[in-house]
């Protein structure tokens, strides 16, 4: 790996120490917000530095520090890196200007937030994912309706509640063999153990530095859909991520950036991208059922972005937004209430499209890199800050 540009490395310490100042100021003006697991997070759900963070009072004097940082940032000489910090700067500035009142839409945020198409996707595209899903379902032999296919579908493939964790462990270790197999060896001693926990406003959740997978116990589960989050949360996904961003800031070889998780940013959609490909960089997907829920999860988590949308562009009802969730996603009424709690959240509602808009611009690159170079391509996806647009600028 090349060595760290000396301008970078010390923009990069400033560049913390703005965020979690700014992390600091966002958590003491929302301290009472209700959804609790949200709460926590703030704006920097992961920090493995020892940084001190800028004391702020104001919304202000964080606007004129990250103007500065990012004009700074111009001069560094890596043009990914450079034109990575553009968006992910102009991300906080947004940040700061709506946390200081200013007016913005919803679909403003998804766009100066996360740097994302803030479009949902329209009822013909919604039409040709049924198609395809309710054919890959036929073709397994289940008949009826699709709801009614997928319903049978599910019961098929259903994980008993009991059974959850200790399914979901040894779904981990398989998991993490492949990616010590196929992708970084340095994995072998990680480990992560899942939990189940109830009333919650997601479905799995990566705890790095506790060294926990949590699963939201009020849901059920195909095995299917336990593989899928086991690579999306630890291994090739968040757990596998931070780990291998971990050990480059200690060894000096990425930016200290690279040691924080920050939420709506244009560093948000790559960060689930990995994650929601992850399943593919081990070469897991390898039957007929994980097929059909990749077809699935796909509408699901599209269903996302148009209910979100639903609800803050288009002033939909709950009522309507809940039926569409049944109709398109063929959500169940836990499932349901959960992501609403998730969409309506005023930090998180944009971040969901970071999901779906995040997995098609990583794997848009990964489908188009020769498997011999399939190495490097993972070395700068894990080891370098990307937003969506910058991901694609790897060759």
């Amino acid at each position: 790996m090349p060595a760290l540009d000396s301008l970078d490395q010390s923009l990069a310490v400033e560049y913390t120490r703005i965020v979690l100042g700014m992390d600091e100021l966002f958590r003491t003006a929302n301290a009472d917000d209700k959804e609790a697991s949200f709460t926590r997070e703030g704006l920097v759900p992961i920090n493995l530095t020892t940084e001190t963070p800028h004391a702020y009072k104001e919304w202000a004097h964080v606007r004129s520090d990250l103007d500065e940082l990012q004009r700074r940032y111009l001069a560094v000489g890596d043009d990914v890196r450079r034109n990575y910090m553009q968006q992910q700067i102009g991300s906080l500035r947004s940040l700061a200007d709506w946390s200081a009142g200013q007016p913005s839409t919803f679909r403003d945020k998804v766009r100066n937030f996360l740097y994302v198409n803030e479009n949902p996707y329209t009822a013909r595209e919604q039409s040709l994912l049924h198609e395809k899903l309710d054919a890959a379902l036929t073709a397994k032999g289940y008949q009826g309706t699709l709801h009614a296919k997928v319903r049978a579908w599910e019961a098929d493939r259903r994980v008993p509640a009991q059974q959850v964790e200790s399914v979901l462990r040894e779904l981990l270790a398989a998991a993490k063999q492949r990616v010590v197999q196929m992708m970084f060896p340095q994995m072998a001693d990680v480990e992560v153990t899942p939990v189940v926990v109830c009333d919650v406003p997601y479905n799995a959740y990566c705890d790095y530095v506790g060294g926990k997978m949590y699963i939201n116990g009020d849901l059920s589960y195909s095995y299917e859909a336990l593989k899928h989050l086991v690579t999306h949360e630890c291994f090739p996904g968040h757990t596998t991520h931070m780990r291998i961003r971990e050990l480059g800031v200690a060894a000096g070889e990425i930016p200290l950036d690279a040691a924080l998780v920050i939420t709506n940013t244009a560093s948000s959609s790559v960060f689930e991208g990995i994650a929601d490909n992850g399943i593919d960089f081990i070469r897991w997907a390898d039957t007929a059922d994980d097929q059909i829920f990749a077809i699935y999860q796909k509408i699901r988590s599209i269903s996302g972005m148009n209910a979100a949308h639903m609800i803050h562009s288009e002033q939909k009802p709950l009522e309507d937004v809940s039926a569409f969730l049944e109709r398109f996603a063929f959500g169940e009424e836990n499932w349901i209430a959960s992501r609403l709690r998730f969409f309506q959240h005023f930090l998180r509602a944009p971040f969901i499209y970071s999901y779906w808009r995040g997995n098609e611009a990583v794997r848009a690159v990964y489908q188009r890199v020769p498997e011999a170079d399939r190495k490097r391509f993972y070395q700068f996806l894990y080891t370098n800050m990307l937003s969506s647009d910058t991901v694609k600028q790897f060759v």
